[in-house]
């Protein structure tokens, strides 16, 4: 996720892809059934309770706390463990910051750095971290993948090698820092792209034009991180595909993935229900998938808006019922925490299919801590979603600043939090405990 709304963006490339597929908006149908306190939930010990907080060091450093329901101030970390939070995924940019200033991007200046810190405290909590390689200095997602500046005028086999060196190295990095890394993402929303490769560059969707063979070196580098140290059955770290709309994307990406022969074991989609739809659609694609490719599925990416108040001056990503696709769950706390529920739920329901039982491996909430932020802060904290220096980066690609800032900006999020304006937590954020208690077995 970035600023941007990025399910409006379509390229002619792209619409000619999705004629291929065959996808179409979908209508939304009634509510998924959330039964988390049943027998059979399809809920199991190790389901993933996840959420993605790369930005939490940016706003500890700006002087942000963050307080328990009742008041009670607390580190982010127990409050999360308290509320039933079992794993953290963390996006990891190559080098996000300018050149010439060495001021940060923004969206939390998430380098390797950070990524250690952050896995560092989540093993301290008892939890695993999920990597997010994005490949990129910057967001990465169905609108941009630039190569890193560090990447620029390489080759696609350079390139590889280039995923390779990185994925391994990194991984190498957090292990022996002690982090418990039981996930890496192999890109972020690749959907076809990915380092400056692929569809958005060439025109070339279906993985053949070096997309695939970046992705299978990631792969690889993971193999032999297990390999080196040790990591087997359980403990062996998973490697993920990342794709992004579940229902007229995501299979056919699966489909091409196995026509390139990538060695992956998780396809992870984004699922907002505001823009992709009904959980029970999800659970259909996501069984789908599971069964068709024998691979294990995953929600990379869910959140859903409480208040539709803007907590700084930067516009939401979600501001009104105008800026959402589906509306079928109330804009307030106790919506959000319903919407949240049945996304992991259809995730769940994967599991109780004949033949992919443990496949449905549960779910991330993007960004639950990324309060409002002044466009000072944004810019000298790296709290806002993009600072003034990332324009730069953009501009060594184009003539024009698009997809980032040429100014300091505050959050495009605050409203999707499970935190409120001043970092108190919502009865919403006790959604992890509920699927907590609802294992099965």
């Amino acid at each position: 996720m970035s600023k941007k709304r990025k399910w409006k963006w379509v390229t002619a490339g792209m619409t000619a892809a999705l004629a291929i597929i065959g996808g179409s908006a979908m209508s939304l149908g009634s509510d998924f059934e959330v039964k988390a306190a049943q027998d059979q939930t399809g809920i199991t010990k190790s389901f993933i309770r996840g959420v993605d907080i790369s930005s939490i060091l940016s706003f500890e450093e700006m002087g942000q706390k963050f307080y328990y329901a009742n008041g009670t101030q607390g580190d982010i970390f127990d409050i999360l463990e308290e509320a039933g939070v079992n794993y953290i995924r963390v996006r990891v940019w190559n080098d996000p910051y300018d050149s010439k200033s060495k001021a940060g991007y923004g969206g939390g200046n998430n380098d390797l750095s950070k990524a250690v810190v952050i896995g560092q405290r989540a093993k301290t909590h008892g939890m695993k971290l999920l990597v997010d390689f994005q490949y990129s200095d910057f967001w990465a997602d169905p609108a941009k993948q630039y190569a890193p500046k560090a990447w620029r005028g390489y080759t696609p086999q350079q390139k590889a090698d280039a995923v390779y060196d990185f994925t391994y190295k990194s991984l190498s990095q957090l292990l022996s820092a002690g982090a418990d890394v039981g996930m890496v993402q192999i890109g972020n929303e690749t959907m076809g792209t990915m380092a400056g490769l692929g569809g958005l560059y060439d025109g070339v969707w279906n993985l053949t034009s070096g997309v695939g063979a970046a992705m299978q070196k990631g792969c690889e580098a993971v193999n032999n991180i297990n390999s080196q140290y040790g990591l087997t059955g359980d403990k062996a770290v998973l490697k993920a595909l990342h794709f992004t709309d579940p229902n007229t994307t995501a299979s056919w990406y699966a489909e091409q993935a196995a026509l390139q022969g990538i060695d992956y074991d998780v396809v992870a989609v984004s699922a907002y229900p505001f823009w992709h739809g009904s959980p029970d659609d999800l659970a259909d694609s996501l069984k789908s998938i599971a069964k068709t490719y024998n691979k294990k599925v995953m929600v990379a990416e869910t959140a859903y808006p409480y208040t539709f108040k803007n907590a700084d001056s930067t516009k939401n990503n979600i501001g009104s019922l105008a800026d959402m696709s589906f509306s079928g769950y109330e804009v307030s706390v106790a919506g959000q925490k319903k919407a949240v529920e049945a996304v992991f739920m259809a995730v769940a329901s994967v599991n109780k299919q004949e033949g992919t039982k443990g496949y449905g491996l549960g779910g991330f909430y993007w960004e639950p801590a990324w309060l409002g932020t002044d466009p000072v802060s944004g810019g000298l904290y790296g709290t806002g979603f993009a600072s003034g220096a990332s324009g730069n980066y953009e501009l060594l690609f184009h003539d024009t600043v698009k997809e980032y800032s040429t100014k300091d900006e505050g959050s495009s999020w605050d409203n999707m939090a499970l935190f409120d304006s001043s970092g108190r937590a919502l009865d919403s954020l006790n959604v992890f405990r509920s699927i907590k208690n609802g294992a099965s077995d």
